[in-house]
């Protein structure tokens, strides 16, 4: 009897204890599900974002709850970790944004893939091929903005002369001995004055923030790049961005001039620059001695 007693006993311990785990274990899956449905803050696209793209990422972007077990290693929680940043892929409606996501226009430059930007992309693409030093010695890249400098050898119009200052001034003397010359083959050559027999030289900036959108022999060493012997080629193609008629002064430029490039940072202001023209001395004495 005792016996039975003792078994029955220890079948309702064994019991509870059964009980016990089991209601434990339904706990701890609770938990662990719990942890798991837990949401955090994970910034995500919410409309597609092309490479290169930085347009208004404030309202293309928002930050959404999603459960951790879900969220990618490196996705970003604010909008504000993408300021002055350019999308470094392409990114579609409802994916996560990492941190590699969106780079710096730098690097993206450096990358050797530019995106031509959509305001530049109805545009002319016109490439012209230049000097090394009159590159930038090589160190430019797809994404910079260029100033267009030209320097021009004219003869001046007939009847017009070049003064002591260099600017140009009307003498009807010399518009007449050009006249007169016309008419008289013989002293033709030598009737021309100063207006026919002196050139002009000078310098102007033609077009200015000009966007570059390919580079061929030009060099731009990266932040980690340890190799050596890299360097820019003696003649480097740049291939700009241009308005129609905007080509077509380059074009002429280049057949006429020659021509400059110097770096301008959209941060910069808008050139505004005279034409600098070689004022002549009046008299030579005092210039060498």
């Amino acid at each position: 009897m005792a016996r039975r007693i003792i078994a029955a006993l220890a079948a309702l311990i064994l019991a509870a204890v059964g009980v016990f785990l089991v209601i434990n274990y339904a706990n701890n899956a609770d938990e662990r599900a719990m942890g798991d449905q837990e949401t955090v803050d994970v910034l995500v696209a919410t409309e597609t974002i092309a490479r290169g793209d930085s347009d208004d990422l404030a309202t293309r972007l928002e930050v959404r709850q999603i459960p951790r077990t879900y969220v990618a290693d490196g996705a970003l929680e604010s909008v504000e970790d993408v300021e002055g940043l350019v999308a470094a892929n392409n990114l579609t409606a409802g994916q996560q944004v990492l941190a590699s996501s969106f780079v710096t226009q730098e690097e993206l430059r450096r990358s050797g893939d530019y995106v031509v930007p959509e305001e530049a992309q109805g545009l002319h693409q016109l490439t012209i091929n230049l000097p090394n030093p009159q590159a930038l010695g090589g160190s430019i890249a797809p994404g910079d903005t260029v100033g267009l400098f030209a320097t021009f050898e004219l003869e001046p119009p007939t009847g017009w002369v070049i003064g002591p200052n260099g600017d140009l001034v009307w003498d009807p003397d010399a518009a007449q001995s050009n006249d007169s010359g016309s008419d008289d083959s013989e002293g033709g050559g030598d009737s021309g004055g100063s207006g026919g027999s002196e050139s002009i030289t000078f310098t102007d900036l033609v077009l200015d923030k000009v966007l570059v959108v390919r580079v061929e022999g030009g060099y731009l060493a990266t932040p980690t790049e340890t190799e050596e012997g890299g360097e820019a080629q003696d003649t480097i193609h740049v291939t700009i961005a241009l308005e129609a008629q905007d080509a077509a002064r380059v074009i002429q430029t280049m057949q006429t001039g020659t021509v400059w490039l110097t770096l301008s940072p959209d941060a910069a202001d808008e050139a505004d620059i005279d034409a600098v023209v070689p004022a002549a001395p009046s008299l030579v004495t005092g210039v060498i001695e």
